[in-house]
């Protein structure tokens, strides 16, 4: 056995040592006691480890004192009721070894590779010391570069997203003073959680160079839906590794401004609870969407290229690619890479994936310690086996987690003004408690939002659709009331304002579907070209459209109601305002049920699908059925749709986002359409479905009764398909009577049935052999393995992965996908695997020309 004795802070010896062997005599105690669960677990052999110093002085040093501890618990006896000696101590205990302070110190000096790993964990001085210390002198430049770095992106990182929206003067909100831990699990849905933040700083508090052989994976990827707060836990989490490199310690290395602002925001940070790290690794954030644009245009960029033009922003000196290897040689690496889902065309997705590989490698290959943290979402995310992250998944807030962040958000909102703050407090607990509205606050975003609205109405509204709806009008209304030149022509204006809002969120939505404009900003030609589409239409003279359209890129250059200045162009402040203004201009149009049967596969498109429907379920009552049928009708399109069944998988999102949760036919004609998925091949998304619709078995009894009935007859007809697997997911959730219900009829079935029609047939060599030909005619020539049928297989999937891309080969694409389907059409388990890899690739079709 192996413990760790570590005493925060040294004294003098004398006490130092007293501290020690209180503890040792502790551990020895709970050993020998009976009661204690340890006494059965006593250890032959063991080494303690302290910082604490022991002297060698004979009898009265503290090594000898510890030698006689260990001897007297060994031959510790008691006297028996019978008069004889029973030794109640450790008489087994066979020997020890104490690695002190001294100890330790001879230890690192003879291990120069353990040293340098662990430098900022026992060097002594400050941060900014210890890393200086680790690097030759020349090479001094190259630390200051980077710490100039981490200065500059901590002020740049200080305000909230959506903060500008909050009042009527614009001002921004501070990220640390509204900044909360949001909770994680290690698998999707689980209801065991912990803080993301808290995980993420404890695993980069190892040391993960590949040299230590860590135990712990030095990647994670976090996952959550629209507006969970990933890309603000990105920038948190950079915030918290910047502030301690740049508070006191730093002084005379970096301007007084910057210290100070480090020391508000470290006292913030302690306000809300957040960790710190203790091994100072150095941060950089790299926004995935503006890699990816580089990455179309530059073939040869790499990601370690890119983060030292990070470094460089600004830099009076820059510093080269193998200075900065020789950096990362000495010190411990932060690398954030924010958005990967946002890198939405699937070639251009490919590759920075396969640069992020290569980093990997590169870093690995220089034994440099580096913990890299991905987000994204999770519909577009693709889990690379290359790169392999373990997976943290955001889960949806509680109501006590919620009006958490609340608290804080309006402490700092109004933060003289208490009865403000107690007002709307009160307004957003109430809606909590509410079944309908509590859906609305399970994001960081929702609850913003909310928060916002309940400063100027006593009610939540109804769906996530309504929430952004009336998040767009009291911004409007609050813009209106600015000075004349401004106010004025928004109101006069607002018809053609909002057909701007919508056109230009479709636009912009669609230019990042595409690789090379990832980073979703609409030039500002284009918003010129847009109003003047609109002012024509309706037919406004040219001297007034001239006129509006000069008021407008006046606008544009500061606030545009909810379109602001980013880059050389104009965004939407998060992507989710992008989605519902590209949602409502779709669904404005005559043909808007064709462009929602277009959206469903797509998983870019996905949350404007829902947004979308929102509107119908919220505006546009009678095609409401529209799009239950559409659904339907995709899942029935071609081969590829029979298979995969993109609309009942989209059914499952449907019910989740609680747009039809008013009107229980189309909830009901939802959860129907999402159990289609069990008469196809098993794979993760049964185990979704089982986890999506336990819920509303539970609280509904027309859905629960319309469940039942069709796993009944799917059991009855002997067509069982995935219905197993769903059963064995019914019967792993937290509500009983369900898991219950489940679990007895799979036993009942499997008792009744002692064959599986899933049962692996084998694989027809000569077919498969067949379909390799076909496919290589159609000139799929760059996956070609050598030849075997593990190789083959290896093959169709390569080519079911390929997405189709508006480019000369969709059309092979889609052949050989009808190829593929149909030649494992009579191997279940190959069927499955095909099913998953077409769904990710159909979920990455390039549609977007379709829909503008």
């Amino acid at each position: 056995m192996i413990q760790a004795k570590y005493k925060e802070r040294l004294g003098e010896t004398a006490a130092d040592q007293k501290w020690f062997f209180e503890q040792i005599t502790d551990e020895l105690n709970a050993w020998i006691d009976p009661k204690k669960k340890r006494h059965h677990h006593k250890p032959d052999y063991l080494i303690l480890v302290t910082n604490v110093r022991l002297t060698g002085v004979s009898q009265t040093g503290g090594l000898d004192r510890l030698d006689e501890m260990f001897s007297y618990y060994r031959e510790l006896e008691k006297k028996q009721p019978d008069g004889t000696l029973r030794k109640t101590g450790m008489p087994d205990f066979r020997d020890y070894h104490v690695w002190h302070a001294e100890y330790l110190d001879r230890l690192l000096e003879a291990h120069a590779g353990i040293r340098r790993s662990y430098a900022d964990l026992i060097l002594p001085g400050d941060i900014l010391s210890r890393l200086l210390g680790q690097v030759e002198e020349n090479d001094a430049r190259i630390a200051h570069a980077w710490i100039g770095h981490v200065a500059s992106a901590l002020k740049t990182d200080t305000t909230v997203e959506l903060g500008e929206s909050g009042d009527s003067t614009n001002s921004p909100l501070s990220l640390a003073e509204v900044a909360v831990d949001l909770p994680a699990s290690s698998v999707a849905g689980s209801r065991k959680t912990s803080p993301v933040l808290r995980a993420l700083v404890e695993r980069g508090d190892q040391v993960l160079s590949p040299a230590q052989r860590p135990a712990a994976k030095d990647r994670m990827v976090v996952l959550g839906g629209p507006g969970s707060g990933k890309s603000t836990i990105s920038r948190l989490l950079c915030q918290l590794y910047r502030v301690p490199l740049l508070e006191n310690s730093a002084a005379g290395r970096i301007t007084v401004q910057t210290a100070e602002r480090a020391n508000r925001i470290r006292t913030s940070f302690e306000a809300a609870g957040l960790p710190g790290p203790t091994l100072h690794r150095l941060p950089v954030r790299v926004v995935l969407s503006k890699f990816a644009d580089l990455v179309s245009t530059d073939n040869d960029l790499t990601l370690l290229q890119h983060i030292v033009s990070l470094i460089n922003h600004r830099a009076s000196d820059p510093i080269t690619v193998p200075e900065a290897k020789r950096l990362l040689n000495a010190w411990p690496l932060l690398v954030v890479l924010d958005g990967m889902d946002e890198v939405a065309a699937a070639i251009t997705r490919e590759e920075v994936s396969a640069r992020i590989t290569h980093f990997l490698t590169e870093m690995a290959a220089l034994g440099a310690d580096v913990f890299t943290v991905c987000t994204s979402r999770p519909i577009g995310f693709d889990r690379d086996p290359d790169i392999d992250y373990e997976e943290l998944h955001l889960a949806s807030l509680t109501p006590t987690d919620a009006m958490h962040y609340a608290a804080r958000l309006l402490a700092c909102r109004f933060a003289d003004n208490l009865d403000r703050q107690e007002q709307v407090l009160e307004r957003l607990t109430t809606a909590s408690r509410s079944e309908d509205t509590a859906r609305l606050m399970t994001s960081p975003l929702q609850v913003t939002i909310l928060s916002l609205l309940l400063e100027q109405r006593r009610q939540a509204p109804a769906s996530r659709y309504a929430l952004f709806k009336n998040y767009y009008d009291i911004i409007y209304a609050r813009e209106c009331s600015k000075p004349e030149g401004i106010g004025d022509v928004l109101e006069m204006y607002r018809s053609q304002f909002d057909q701007l809002h919508e056109q230009c969120g479709l636009a912009i939505h669609a230019r990042a579907e595409r690789g090379g404009a990832a980073e979703s900003i609409l030039p500002v030609d284009e918003l010129e070209n847009i109003a003047r589409g609109i002012l024509e239409t309706e037919g406004h003279h040219e001297s007034q459209q001239e006129t509006l359209i000069e008021k407008i890129l006046h606008l544009a250059r500061q606030r545009l109601v909810l379109l602001v200045a980013r880059g050389d162009g104009l965004a939407f402040e998060v992507r989710s305002l992008t989605e519902f203004f590209a949602a409502r201009c779709l669904m404005t149009k005559e043909d808007a049920a064709d462009k929602l049967e277009l959206m469903v596969p797509s998983a870019h498109w996905r949350h404007t699908w829902l947004l979308a429907a929102g509107y119908i379920f919220s505006e546009r009552h009678w095609l409401r059925d529209t799009v239950l049928n559409r659904l339907n009708t995709v899942d029935n399109r071609d081969a590829v749709n029979r298979l995969v069944m993109p609309g009942a998988v989209l059914a499952i999102d449907a019910l989740q986002d609680g747009f039809a949760a008013n009107t229980p036919r189309f909830e009901q004609e939802l959860a129907q359409a999402a159990m289609r998925l069990v008469k196809g091949p098993i794979g993760s998304h049964i185990s979704r479905l089982a986890d999506a619709l336990a819920p509303f078995m539970d609280r509904s009894d027309n859905i629960r009764r319309s469940v039942w009935l069709e796993v009944e007859a799917l059991l009855a007809d002997q067509s069982p398909g995935a219905t197993r697997a769903f059963l064995t997911g019914l019967g792993t959730t937290e509500f009983d009577a369900i898991a219950a219900r489940a679990t007895n009829r799979l036993v009942e079935y499997s008792e009744r049935n002692s064959t599986s029609s899933t049962d692996e047939a084998s694989t027809d060599a000569s077919a498969i052999t067949t379909l390799r030909g076909q496919l290589i005619e159609l000139g799929f020539t760059d996956f070609l393995p050598a030849i075997s049928i593990r190789a083959d297989l290896d093959f169709l999937e390569a080519v079911v992965r390929q997405s189709i891309n508006d480019g000369p080969a969709d059309r092979a694409v889609g052949k050989a996908r009808e190829l593929i389907i149909e030649g494992v059409r009579d191997n279940y388990r190959l069927r499955s695997r095909i099913r998953a890899r077409l769904a990710e690739a159909i979920a990455h079709d390039y549609i977007g020309h379709h829909l503008i």
